[in-house]
C-alpha cells in the first residue's frame, strides 16, 4: 500500500471540526423529545461515513482501572443477569441505530463475583481494540443499564457464566458487527456475541426462530444457519437481547442498574399477525408520506 494512499484512508477517518459539531447536536437531541430529529440526522451521519472503519469516539481517553482480584462469588443472585447499556455516545448511538435503534447499544455479563481488594461488583465485557476480561460494573459511573436476570427463564446460569468465563483474553471481532455475523472468527467476540454463543442451544433456536417469524427488529438479530441444523449460527445484539426478553426501550431505562424481568417474546400464531400488522402499518405510512412528499414537490415545480 503506498504512502498517499494510506494518508487518504487515515484522512478519511479524521472527524472534522464541523462533524464535532454535528455530533455534538445529534448527542444533545437524541435523549430530548426532539429524539425523531436526532435519529433522522443519525442515519444522516451513518450514510456520510459508510466507508469508514469503526472506532470509539466517546471515552476513549478515559482512564481504566481493571479489577486485580482474586474474585469470589458472593453474589449468586446476581450470577448470569445480562447488563444491556443505553447508548452515551456518537459511537454508541451508531451501533444502536445499525442494529434496530431499540435503544441498546452494549452487552455485559454479571458473573455475581466480587472484586476481593475493593469489595466491588465485577462484570465480564469486549469492547473495540480490547479482549475479553473483567471490569468493575460502575465502569460507565451514570451510564443507564437494563439489568435482565436471565436465570428466571430456566437458563443454566453456572454453566452459562463458566463459558463466558472461558472466552477470557479473547480479542475483539471486527467482522462479526460489520457483516453481523455472517463472517464469524472463532477466537474472537463481540460483546453480546458473548453472551449469546454461552446461551444453551435450545435457547439461542428460540431466538432464531422468534427472528424469522418476524417478531424481532430488522438487523437486531441476523441469522446464518437453516431451521432444524444442529448448531444454530446467529448474530444476537444487544437490541436483540432486550427486544427478546421483554426489556422496554432504551429511552425508558432512565438510570443504571434498572432491573426488568424477563419475558421472552412469545411464540405464537397471534404474536406473529400481530407483527405483521404493525409491519404492514409502517409500510402504509411511509407510503402515504412519499406520496404526500410527492404531491408537495410537484406543486412547487409549478
Amino acid at each position: 500500500m503506498s504512502e498517499k494512499t494510506r494518508q487518504t484512508m487515515n484522512n478519511k477517518n479524521v472527524i472534522t471540526k464541523g462533524e464535532h459539531k454535528f455530533i455534538g447536536l445529534i448527542t444533545y437531541l437524541i435523549p430530548t423529545d426532539l429524539a425523531w430529529i436526532g435519529h433522522m440526522l443519525l442515519k444522516i451521519l451513518r450514510l456520510k461515513w459508510h466507508d469508514r472503519s469503526i472506532q470509539t469516539i466517546n471515552g476513549a481517553n478515559e482512564v481504566t482501572f481493571l479489577p486485580t482480584g482474586p474474585f469470589v462469588t458472593t453474589r449468586k443472585k446476581q450470577l448470569g443477569d445480562l447488563l444491556l447499556w443505553v447508548p452515551r455516545g456518537i459511537d454508541s448511538y451508531l451501533i444502536d441505530e445499525m442494529t434496530g435503534g431499540y435503544g441498546y447499544s452494549h452487552c455485559t455479563i454479571d458473573t455475581g463475583e466480587i472484586d476481593l481488594h475493593t469489595r466491588k461488583p465485577v462484570m465480564v465485557e469486549i469492547t473495540i481494540g480490547q479482549t475479553v476480561t473483567r471490569k468493575f460494573q460502575d465502569e460507565y459511573k451514570q451510564r443507564a443499564f437494563a439489568r435482565v436476570p436471565i436465570s428466571k427463564t430456566g437458563v443454566n446460569v453456572e454453566q452459562f457464566v463458566a463459558c463466558v468465563k472461558s472466552k477470557m483474553g479473547e480479542p475483539y471481532d471486527i467482522w462479526d458487527v460489520i457483516t453481523l455475523g455472517e463472517i464469524v472468527d472463532p477466537a474472537k467476540e463481540v460483546c453480546s456475541g458473548l453472551a449469546a454463543d454461552c446461551l444453551p442451544e435450545k435457547e439461542r433456536q428460540r431466538i432464531a426462530r422468534a427472528k424469522r417469524l418476524g417478531l424481532l427488529r430488522r438487523a437486531s438479530v441476523s441469522v446464518h444457519s437453516k431451521p432444524g441444523a444442529s448448531k444454530t449460527k446467529e448474530f444476537v445484539s444487544p437490541n436483540g437481547f432486550a427486544e427478546y426478553y421483554g426489556a422496554p426501550q432504551g429511552r425508558k431505562i432512565t438510570g443504571p442498574d434498572i432491573t426488568v424481568q424477563p419475558q421472552p417474546v412469545e411464540i405464537s400464531m397471534e404474536s406473529v399477525a400481530a407483527a405483521a400488522a404493525r409491519h404492514q402499518g409502517w409500510k402504509l405510512a411511509a407510503g402515504v408520506f412519499a406520496i404526500v412528499l410527492l404531491v408537495f414537490m410537484l406543486k412547487r415545480t409549478r
